[in-house]
């Protein structure tokens, strides 16, 4: 049938708005502000929650239509947060829970989850039964107990939901590729294969610097590898978003393994294993060195315009740090590189030589990247990382380099 098929210019221009489908979360209004952590940690796992006031619809304590509406036609499955007061709601039981109930009697792939809070298995089962003529305690249940951090169980039952939805991705899709967007500045328009869609816009929105929420997304992003290793082995991974330099190189470090296609425009994917990448060496190179008795290296890249050591000046002016080894990349003078797949790819080839030269003959015990070059760039060196100290990340901030967070040695 004529314009049955969806191609990429007709999404990108809007014409097509595909949405994921999200997980319903039901819940007594006073654990609210539990379950909007466990929310964040759904986002970071990948997994679009649908919490009424949070991302949801404004009105769903009084407009059963819609609640009903958007548990049918916009919720791949339900999860009860099952506190002793959950039960007797009159909204939960008569709207949410119904719904959904018949969903899953006409539709077994629609998924039921509970999340039993400091209540037994066997209270679980009694309450739900009497209140809602299902035994939730025999679906996908995830207890939480009042032992141990709180962001750990959130963790514990965000990895599961995550596991759940990529064998369910499995089960009907053929391939072995995952489509995912992974978002940090904003999030945008879900692309028609997406399974997954890691949102982390909120955590730095107003502080790039925030460091928990830096070391929250590292976390997701380990577990997530393990689930996505564990159930499909080793796909190769389409991803696209907006992201932070230092984000790139988080995805790309995590998911060493992985090979990658990457959206660095609308219309340009750039793969992680382009057999022709250029073997030339397209950015000159400088050191500095540093202060005798620093192991500190600071690697600055740029691949156009922006002058990257002058950030690192002041950065360094201001913060009155000892003078680190400092390796500088950079075009040649007065020019900026017309980067493309396989010129990035010899970008990224040259940087890590220069580094493992510079480490040999220097002994680093941390590295400390500034760049300005293209996200693609930072996800395939984040990828070669493998074997290196830890790292630190810089964002440009619009004024000065702002240290966001760390990046530990070692496999992630």
């Amino acid at each position: 049938m004529a314009g049955a098929f969806i191609t990429r210019q007709a999404f990108i221009a809007g014409i097509v708005r595909v949405t994921l489908k999200k997980l319903f979360l039901a819940h007594y209004s006073g654990d609210a502000a539990e379950l909007r952590e466990l929310a964040v940690e759904l986002r970071l796992h990948g997994i679009v929650p649908w919490m009424d006031k949070d991302g949801g619809f404004s009105v769903a304590d009084n407009s059963e239509m819609e609640a009903r509406r958007a548990i049918r036609e916009n919720c791949f499955g339900l999860l009860l947060y099952a506190t002793e007061h959950v039960f007797d709601r009159p909204f939960i039981r008569d709207v949410e829970m119904d719904e959904a109930r018949k969903i899953k009697a006409s539709d077994p792939s629609f998924d039921l989850f509970a999340v039993p809070r400091s209540i037994s298995f066997d209270v679980l089962r009694e309450r739900s039964l009497r209140s809602f003529q299902v035994d939730l305690s025999a679906f996908h249940t995830i207890p939480i107990t009042d032992n141990g951090n709180l962001e750990t169980h959130w963790e514990t039952v965000a990895s599961e939901i995550v596991a759940r939805r990529l064998q369910r991705a499995v089960a009907e899709r053929s391939g072995r590729s995952l489509s995912l967007q992974y978002s940090t500045r904003e999030l945008m328009p879900h692309q028609p294969d997406d399974v997954l869609c890691i949102d982390a816009t909120s955590q730095f929105q107003d502080n790039i610097a925030n460091a928990v929420g830096w070391r929250r997304l590292i976390r997701a992003l380990r577990n997530l590898k393990r689930q996505i290793s564990k159930i499909y082995g080793r796909p190769r991974l389409i991803v696209h978003g907006s992201k932070h330099l230092a984000a790139a190189f988080i995805f790309g470090r995590v998911f060493a393994p992985f090979d990658l296609d990457i959206w660095q425009t609308k219309d340009q994917i750039w793969r992680t294993d382009l057999l022709e990448a250029a073997d030339i060496t397209p950015l000159n190179v400088s050191y500095e060195e540093g202060r005798p008795g620093s192991r500190k290296l600071f690697l600055e890249i740029a691949s156009g315009y922006k002058n990257v050591e002058d950030g690192v000046d002041a950065y360094l002016a201001n913060q009155r740090k000892s003078m680190p080894f400092r390796l500088q990349l950079r075009p040649p003078p007065n020019s900026r590189l017309k980067v493309d797949n396989a010129l990035c790819g010899a970008m990224v080839k040259q940087t890590y030589s220069e580094l493992e030269h510079v480490m040999k003959t220097h002994h680093t015990s941390g590295i400390h990247i500034f760049a300005a070059a293209p996200q693609s760039f930072m996800m395939m060196l984040g990828r070669e990382f493998k074997g290196m100290p830890a790292v630190r990340l810089y964002e440009w901030d619009g004024v000065r380099y702002v240290l966001c967070c760390a990046v530990p040695a070692g496999v992630l």
